[in-house]
């Protein structure tokens, strides 16, 4: 018994020493990147199924309220996290107008499900701001056979300290139909096309210009001779003409 005990011991103190789940910082930007807060689901002005979400998170406080307390509490169960109807839906696990958002083994399940667990607490009072977004590539030229580009994010707090929010980071594409976008970020080339990829995660967005392009190996440089027009020849009438 000894054994077990000591292990158990351990893991308890392994979880107590983890960083706790932000509200803030982690469960609004899993709501932002799933879609759930956009204009055309529960951001809505009328929000959805009598769910509604502030427009992209813009009041983390009225989001909390609704997480927490509306529908009898059912929406986040802290006794039985994986009974809130915020993952059941979210998984397809019961019937939800906008589908699947995202998978049970999923780092958006993951954070959530560890935020209910932990009491749906709101953020302590003093939680460093975000600064600035910082996005590599901002920009990258790819030729045939390259199809695809690693797009990272990372927030900078106003305390100094900094994270790598790409798991967080929302990523939208201004030519959907031309590109992939994988949860880790990497962005696939569908066919060829020039384009923004939106990079946002809480109240800042960077974009990221890229240009998925053929490889034309038979293209050839026309050395075609520069020509101008001698001044001597014209026979315009404009005073400006000299």
């Amino acid at each position: 018994m000894r054994g077990p005990s000591v292990g158990l011991v351990l893991a308890l103190a392994a979880a107590a020493h983890a960083d706790p789940v932000s509200f803030r910082h982690d469960v609004m930007p899993v709501l932002a990147r799933a879609g759930c807060n956009a204009g055309a689901c529960h951001g809505n002005l009328n929000g959805k199924g009598g769910f509604k979400l502030s427009l992209r998170g813009e009041d983390p406080a009225a989001d909390l309220a609704t997480l927490t307390r509306d529908m009898l509490a059912r929406r986040t169960d802290p006794l039985c996290p994986d009974d809130s109807l915020i993952l059941r839906k979210a998984t397809g696990r019961v019937p939800h107008e906008g589908g699947p958002r995202f998978a049970p083994d999923s780092t958006e399940y993951r954070l959530l499900r560890t935020w209910i667990t932990a009491g749906c607490r709101d953020d302590r009072p003093g939680l460093s701001r975000l600064v600035r977004l910082e996005v590599t590539p901002s920009s990258r030229i790819l030729f045939e056979p390259a199809d695809r580009v690693k797009v990272a994010a990372v927030a900078h707090f106003a305390d100094g300290s900094s994270r790598d929010v790409t798991h967080l980071a929302v990523f939208e594409p201004t030519v959907a139909a031309a590109v992939n976008i994988a949860p880790d970020g990497t962005v696939t080339r569908l066919r060829s096309a020039e384009l923004n990829v939106i990079v946002r995660y809480l109240d800042r967005q960077v974009p990221v210009t890229l240009a998925f392009l053929p490889a034309r190996t038979d293209f050839a440089w026309a050395d075609v001779p520069l020509r101008t027009r001698s001044t001597s020849t014209c026979t315009c009438s404009s005073r400006s003409c000299g």
